[in-house]
């Protein structure tokens, strides 16, 4: 397997999990964010957290799928999980219960660790930066 190849598997994986965070974060803000304080207060959770879970997931979904801040908003998403998975799906099955929260983590925890650089903005940002680095060398 060649560097190409991950990084359009790491491209499509990045395409993706800013997708379903992106569809999450609008659902809660979808109606109005009162029913999600609402629940977010039933289950324990300071109400103004709502807003945030529902920022993270619909700026850095948005974010992740332009390939800018990759590795700070997957590390985002995998607190917003681990936060999910102690609070509200606590005491879920796996299957049709938690599966897709641990997918969304482990897709998260790989773009932490890895990043993503094809059709990244962050990646061209820094290869524009370190080409005038270099011809200013």
């Amino acid at each position: 397997m060649n560097n190409k190849s991950i990084e359009m598997g790491l491209f499509f994986l990045r395409i993706m999990i800013g997708l379903i965070f992106v569809m999450h974060g609008w659902s809660k803000f979808e109606g109005g964010i009162s029913g999600t304080v609402g629940f977010f207060e039933s289950i324990g959770i300071p109400g103004f957290m709502a807003s945030v879970v529902a920022i993270i997931e619909l700026a850095g979904g948005a974010a992740v799928i332009l390939g800018l801040g990759t590795r700070v908003f997957a590390a985002l998403f995998i607190a917003v999980m681990v936060g999910a998975l102690f609070t509200a799906k606590a005491g879920q099955p796996f299957l049709n219960g938690t599966e897709l929260d641990y997918m969304l983590m482990a897709g998260s925890l790989t773009l932490l660790l890895t990043g993503s650089r094809f059709l990244a903005v962050d990646y061209l940002f820094n290869r524009q930066g370190n080409a005038r680095q270099n011809v200013n060398a």
